[in-house]
């Protein structure tokens, strides 16, 4: 990763022991029963998409070669509801900047692999719309690379400072956007509960890092 800065947030997490309860602590009812379904719209405006799975309609930019979803994903279904939070359990924070995830949510995937590696290879698909799918490591450096999470002017992406669900908090909102990737790490500073990650900070800039897949964080779809 070659980031402005590199906040590896491994060691300040190792003093802890993480949560094995996802749910806990985010004021949602643990019942749950799926949305109603609702269909897209006939007709799109340019540059939107349609997830037929909720009828949600989402912003895209093009930005070089790569389409992204110019909106943090906002999916919701009942097997991903220990997963999943809205920040402080109000609906209006997911509306505006998206729902946060753990990576087994994001990835939709079992939850044993919160502690274990998943192995995945390829394009991941996740919990994206259909047609979309979870980036890789290498799609966040190429966007990096022509300056849209560093430079003034984002092409359209469009970040949101989201904040994140860390230790059963809700922290960061207004200061700080943190997406998953689909890489785990598998470096001397990661392991089988550890992620990549890519961050963006009001305050520090671009950066990444290294976190329990426990966390929740933000997805940010990009075509396949």
């Amino acid at each position: 990763m070659n980031y402005i800065y590199k906040t590896l947030f491994l060691a300040a997490m190792l003093a802890f022991v993480a949560c094995d309860d996802s749910s806990s602590a985010s004021g949602e009812d643990d019942s749950c029963t799926e949305a109603a379904a609702v269909a897209c719209p006939a007709t799109l405006e340019p540059n939107t998409i349609c997830d037929a799975r909720d009828g949600k309609v989402y912003k895209v930019t093009t930005i070089g070669t790569q389409t992204w979803m110019a909106e943090n994903l906002n999916y919701f279904s009942c097997k991903i509801k220990n997963g999943s939070w809205c920040y402080d359990g109000k609906e209006s924070n997911c509306d505006t900047y998206g729902r946060l995830y753990t990576w087994t949510a994001a990835m939709n995937i079992d939850d044993s692999f919160l502690k274990s590696y998943a192995n995945l290879s390829g394009t991941q698909r996740g919990n994206c719309p259909d047609g979309f799918h979870v980036p890789g490591d290498d799609e966040w450096q190429a966007l990096y690379d022509v300056g849209v999470l560093d430079g003034a002017d984002d092409m359209g992406f469009g970040v949101l400072y989201s904040g994140r669900y860390y230790f059963n908090k809700f922290v960061d909102m207004g200061r700080e956007a943190y997406f998953w990737t689909s890489k785990e790490d598998k470096s001397e500073f990661g392991g089988p509960r550890n992620v990549e990650i890519w961050t963006v900070s009001e305050t520090f800039g671009v950066g990444g890092g290294s976190v329990f897949k426990e966390d929740g964080q933000s997805v940010r779809c990009v075509k396949d």
